[in-house]
């Protein structure tokens, strides 16, 4: 019998809920060694960046000791050579030009890699949420999912973007520089790379200690967007009880966190820039001061140098300069993660033993397709946490075509019975029979194919009636479609619509709950199912369209088994059995 009432269970976390509310976001390095995977389709592209990093660098390497050495040998002739001067400025002209066209190279792949990888991360997630449990839907807010798909991939892509641009060329400019600096003056040299490990290390340091910001500046985004969501799926809700200020207020009060995290990580990440720019000044000031006096330098020399020390601070400061984006992007990057790494609905049998009992269990569970139905629920337990218990020893048993009434009072277990049955959730103990085979045995997919289900609220896409109608058999004439409609006692109200059957709900019209409600009917009935579940379906329609949906399921049900959940006694009238469940005292 039913012991606990759902509410209470679901005021807890499910196991799998448990589970996925402590799942840890991996680190920041696993977490972009993980990214590199769907960069797979970008293979080419990615070449192609390297390649011309490597070629733009390269140039830019070259080209301070090309303007250093025609300086010297402008010094050492005593005047001007024009000639001289102006080939060796054509030179060094192509040479800035070439790496600029490089440089748009790199920019343009990188934008193709990132957007090809934000949409490889949308396609991963999307794939994730079909293979999540029905417990991470029911505890995980649905405006902070959607900002996953949104805001979290929107952030990665600028970030990668971001770092591709920097990341190959830098690599690149900064090995080469090195070695051309060694050549010239290794004594300058040690002079200045301690200068660079300085700017670098203070600038790493500093963005680490802003990531956390990030992370609670992303959590609070996600978290707005699911108030937003709620307001407005519950606009009438809001505006009949009065409780816009609440709303206000309650948005205020986040959106005042968001502000504080979004300036104080602001404020961290634009520490970087000024403190490496300090410290690209005082190496200037090193090289012309102790250049002649320490390194033994010419004028030449002195110039590379400078233009070296340009190679070496530019790309740090743009990093420093792409800080919140790249933190922004870690952060999102772990959201993201933290989705993928959550346990999947648990697999079907996988071994040939069970695989072939699964086949078994199909094949014969196909051929009772039609005339069949027993339902039998042997000694049933299931709790949404092990200390509250929904079902203990529960056992029912349904014959075939039987029509079964489930009431009780709200949350004492209805819907959960029928979850447990479509495998939504699984039982803690006990088992669950159709037609004398453990549901455990048939791959989900065969077992929910077999199921008409009609839920309290309505669900409908935002295309045509017909398209509605046909969700689940997409092939379908249109001569079924409307079959359909008129079974459910829909066809009436479609034909007055100003398009009919070609009217796009909610964009075109307005239509009543209980006219959504028909429709979902019809494209239950469209499908034809084996066993049918009509799950407070009536509780939004007035009277006359309660008994036309009834009507509706009686005929449906004739030869199948169907179960009814439902608070009024009209609409179980006709009820075969009526189970009746009942919330007893928490433990």
């Amino acid at each position: 019998m039913a012991k606990d009432s759902m509410l209470s269970g679901m005021g807890n976390l499910s196991p799998d809920a448990a589970k996925m509310s402590d799942a840890k976001s991996r680190v920041s390095m696993k977490d972009l060694a993980a990214l590199l995977r769907f960069t797979g389709t970008s293979k080419f592209s990615i070449v192609l960046l390297i390649l011309a990093a490597i070629l733009s660098g390269g140039l830019q390497v070259v080209a301070p000791a090309f303007l250093g050495a025609t300086i010297d040998n402008m010094g050492e002739a005593g005047n001007v050579d024009l000639k001289y001067l102006g080939i060796r400025a054509s030179i060094l002209l192509g040479m800035y030009l070439v790496a600029a066209v490089f440089t748009w190279v790199v920019s343009y792949f990188a934008n193709v890699v990132a957007a090809k990888t934000a949409l490889e991360v949308r396609k991963a997630l999307s794939k994730k949420l079909t293979r999540l449990p029905v417990s991470f839907y029911d505890t995980h807010p649905q405006g902070d999912t959607a900002t996953h798909f949104i805001n979290d991939t929107d952030a990665i892509s600028e970030g990668m973007l971001q770092g591709l641009l920097n990341f190959f060329t830098v690599m690149v400019t900064i090995l080469g520089t090195v070695g051309f600096m060694v050549f010239i003056s290794w004594k300058m040299t040690l002079i200045i790379l301690p200068m660079a490990f300085l700017m670098i290390w203070s600038a790493t340091t500093i963005a680490k200690t802003t990531t956390k910001y990030f992370k609670s500046q992303q959590n609070l985004v996600g978290s707005i967007s699911g108030d937003v969501e709620e307001n407005l799926y519950g606009r009438k809700e809001i505006k009949a009880f009065g409780c816009e200020d609440k709303f206000l207020d309650s948005f205020r009060e986040k959106n005042d966190r968001l502000n504080k995290s979004s300036v104080t990580a602001q404020f961290a990440s634009s520490l970087p820039n000024p403190v490496t720019r300090f410290v690209d000044s005082t190496t200037y000031i090193l090289i012309g001061a102790l250049g002649v006096w320490f390194g033994g330098l010419t004028a030449g020399n002195i110039t590379t140098f400078i233009l070296y020390w340009k190679n070496f601070s530019k790309p740090i400061n743009d990093l420093t300069n792409i800080t919140t984006q790249v933190m922004a992007a870690f952060a999102s990057l772990s959201r993201v993660f933290k989705i993928l790494d959550l346990p999947e609905e648990s697999e079907d049998p996988t071994t040939d033993e069970k695989s072939a009992s699964s086949e078994k269990a199909t094949s014969e569970l196909n051929e009772k397709h039609s005339g069949e139905g027993e339902v039998l629920f042997e000694h049933v337990t299931f709790g949404y946490t092990s200390d509250k218990k929904i079902f203990d020893d529960f056992s029912l048993c349904v014959e075939p075509g039987q029509k079964v009434a489930i009431i009780g009072p709200t949350g004492c277990g209805k819907t959960t019975l029928m979850n447990l049955l479509m495998r939504f959730y699984e039982a803690d103990g006990g088992r669950i029979l159709i037609d004398g085979k453990d549901i455990r045995e048939i791959p989900r997919s065969e077992l929910r194919r077999r199921f008409g289900m009609v839920l309290q609220e309505t669900w409908l896409l935002e295309r045509s009636i017909r398209e509605n109608i046909a969700y689940g058999r997409p092939d379908a004439t249109d001569e079924e479609v409307i079959a359909a409609a008129k079974a459910a006692r829909a066809h009436g109200f479609i034909k007055r619509l100003p398009d009919g059957y070609d009217t796009i709900p909610g964009k075109e019209i307005s239509l009543s709950e209980g006219q959504k409600q028909l429709l979902c009917i019809a494209r239950v009935l469209l499908m034809d199912p084996d066993l049918l579940i009509l799950d407070e379906a009536t509780s939004a329609v007035d009277t006359l369209t309660e008994k036309r949906i009834v009507e509706a399921f009686d005929n449906m049900t004739r030869g199948r088994t169907g179960f009814i959940i439902a608070h009024r006694l009209s609409t179980i009238a006709g009820a075969d059995q009526v189970i009746s469940l009942g919330a007893a005292k928490t433990k």
